[in-house]
Order: C-alpha cells, then structure tokens, then sequence
C-alpha cells in the first residue's frame, strides 16, 4: 500500500526521557497549545535544519577553498569548445 502524504502517516514510537525532560515537554507542550508529539517532531525538524544547513556551508567552504584549482578558466566556455580546442593542438 502507497501512501500519497508521508507527513499524514504516523508511526508509534517508545522512548524513555528523563524525568526532567519529560516536564519540560509537557510544559512546552501546554504554552505552545500542542501535543507532546508535535513538540517532538518540530524539535527533530528544527535540528536536522541546521544540521543540513552545517553541511552546505561547510561544501560551500570546500568550493572557496578549492577556486584557486580553477583560476583563468573561461566559466563561460563550453565541453565542445574545449574539444574544439585539443582538436587543433593535437
């Protein structure tokens, strides 16, 4: 069986939480008007966000680092002008 929406689909899942932790879910669960799973999946959500984000800006950083690979070359110029180009120096 397909399902069209993930997001509708729910699996039941069993941890255990400190006892503080557990306070303060239903705390943030009660001043957010939300259940505890809401509070949870937005947490999970929010965490893999950054986490996501870390990971572009850390590519982002290998591409700088790497530029100087690619300095003088044409950004504009295309595979078969090159190809054009090693055709007339061979």
């Amino acid at each position: 069986m397909k399902l069209k929406n993930k997001k509708s689909y729910k699996v039941r899942k069993n941890i255990t939480l400190s006892k503080e932790a557990e306070e303060k879910l239903k705390e943030l669960a009660k001043l957010e008007n939300k259940s505890q799973s809401q509070i949870v999946e937005e947490l999970i959500e929010n965490v893999y966000k950054e986490i996501e984000k870390k990971k572009k800006l850390e590519a982002l950083k290998r591409i700088k680092e790497r530029r100087k690979y690619f300095k003088g070359i044409d950004p504009n110029i295309t595979i078969q002008k090159i190809k054009e180009q090693m055709g007339s120096e061979l």
